[in-house]
């Protein structure tokens, strides 16, 4: 009968005690090589985890820090035709950009952040 319990264990429950195989020294140098370059990767793993939680936690900090803008504020008045709508705004640099549509066609004013004074209107015709 072929089996692969031992023969003289008749109730087969008792599994075979494993053998000891003999010391082998390149098994043994293997082993520690092995282990050092485990090492070193889950170190280096490890520091590189360490420097993108440090990165977020840095960025979650200083996110609200921005500096206020400088100088005095301002008021200004533009005047504008009574039929003028405006159309879109938007600041570049230190300049605030209207556009506006009315009877005259589509008009493009730019003012002076710092100031506030009007830098001058680009009017826009099409032909």
């Amino acid at each position: 009968m072929n089996s692969t319990f031992d023969e003289s264990n008749e109730g087969g429950t008792q599994a075979e005690a494993p053998r000891e195989l003999p010391f082998d020294p390149q098994l043994a140098a293997m082993q520690a090589k092995l282990r050092r370059f485990v090492i070193v990767s889950m170190g280096t793993l490890g520091v590189g985890l360490l420097a993108v939680l440090f990165a977020i936690a840095w960025r979650a900090v200083n996110s609200g820090d921005a500096p206020a803008a400088g100088g005095p504020a301002f008021s200004a008045i533009a005047e504008l035709p009574a039929d003028a709508a405006i159309l879109s705004q938007d600041i570049d640099g230190g300049r605030l950009v209207v556009t506006t549509e009315g009877t005259d066609g589509r008009i493009v004013h730019l003012f002076d952040l710092a100031t506030g004074r009007p830098l001058g209107t680009i009017r826009l015709l099409a032909r």
